[in-house]
């Protein structure tokens, strides 16, 4: 039974050429991964800008040519710098989560 909202449950899906398929089945069940622990792990580090999955996204996006090497020079360049910010702010990954709760604390004080 999935739940509504944010924690309801979706499906992806993509297609693949079947020897790709059979070779990721191959390494996951090398690594001990199931298809969704690993893609849901992916999705994940993309999501939180992961400095190493932003070093395989600027790969993926330099060999499908989907930007400029001008423009994906750029975009990395203003992660690293974000993420580097980040850590010279001493602000957290746990932080960045509770964002939203700490302003909202910060409002109540002051109503």
């Amino acid at each position: 039974m999935s739940e509504d909202g944010p924690h309801k449950t979706v499906k992806f899906t993509f297609t693949a050429y079947e020897k790709i398929s059979a070779d990721l089945k191959l390494r996951l069940r090398n690594d001990n991964l199931t298809q969704t622990s690993f893609f849901a792990g992916l999705v994940k580090l993309y999501l939180e800008n992961d400095l190493d999955m932003m070093n395989v996204l600027y790969k993926i996006k330099l060999n499908a040519r989907a930007m400029g090497k001008k423009r994906l020079n750029k975009s990395k360049k203003e992660i690293e710098q974000g993420v580097g910010l980040m850590e010279k702010l001493g602000i957290t990954k746990n932080d960045k989560e509770n964002i939203f709760d700490m302003i909202e604390m910060d409002l109540k004080e002051y109503e």
